[in-house]
């Protein structure tokens, strides 16, 4: 995917899912099954097992169709790593300006984590295209809404803590979209049911972002 691709992606689904761990090499069914219930955005965290040989599987297989990225890019030599492995965003707990260069530089999304209105401007000065919130359960939807009361333009991506009762929440504030982890992929999805209750729940979230106007994306 081109960059505007991958932001079109992100804008049609809202939500980004976050595989965090080892998934025995079942990414893909685990991606495929996030697609086939709403989801257009996946993330394979860099300190999981075997994540760029993932992230690459589940692009060959679901990248024209799906934005397909790396989280917790910490430095910025992993950017061109995750560049070749056909990686198209790139997220970070934090906010590395060496990061979000790399990341411009090889012409991916750039996700950074931010705190403070001041890392969300600096971050998006330094060409970054959204900020991921993070921990949005310190934060919640009420910081969301005070942060585009100055700033309506912004890209804000509230992660960590998020859940499907609360995912409506944090879109109703005005977030272009959300990162969910292990409260959407836990370890259940290796169980003999494990596909089936991850479609369960990722239809939950959908469900939840579209009931409060997810259809009112930020260009």
């Amino acid at each position: 995917m081109e960059r505007s691709e991958v932001i079109d992606a992100i804008s049609r689904g809202r939500i980004v899912a976050i595989l965090r761990g080892d998934f025995a090499g079942r990414e893909v069914e685990i991606a495929s099954t996030l697609f086939d219930a709403g989801l257009t955005a996946v993330e394979v965290t860099l300190n999981s097992r075997g994540a760029l040989d993932a992230i690459g599987k589940i692009a060959d297989r679901l990248g024209a169709k799906m934005a397909v990225g790396a989280g917790t890019v910490l430095h910025f030599h992993e950017v061109e790593r995750v560049a070749m492995s056909g990686g198209s965003f790139i997220v970070s707990p934090n906010r590395d300006l060496r990061v979000i260069e790399a990341t411009r530089r090889h012409d991916l999304v750039s996700i950074p984590g931010c705190f403070t209105p001041s890392e969300v401007l600096e971050a998006l000065d330094a060409g970054a295209d959204a900020a991921k919130l993070f921990p949005a359960s310190v934060l919640g939807p009420g910081f969301v809404r005070a942060m585009l009361s100055p700033l309506p333009d912004v890209r804000l991506i509230p992660t960590g803590g998020v859940t499907s009762s609360n995912a409506g929440d944090y879109i109703a504030a005005g977030a272009w979209a959300i990162g969910v982890g292990s409260e959407l992929v836990g370890r259940d999805v290796l169980g003999p049911d494990g596909l089936e209750l991850l479609s369960a729940r990722a239809r939950s979230f959908v469900v939840s972002v579209r009931s409060e106007g997810a259809n009112e994306s930020k260009p």
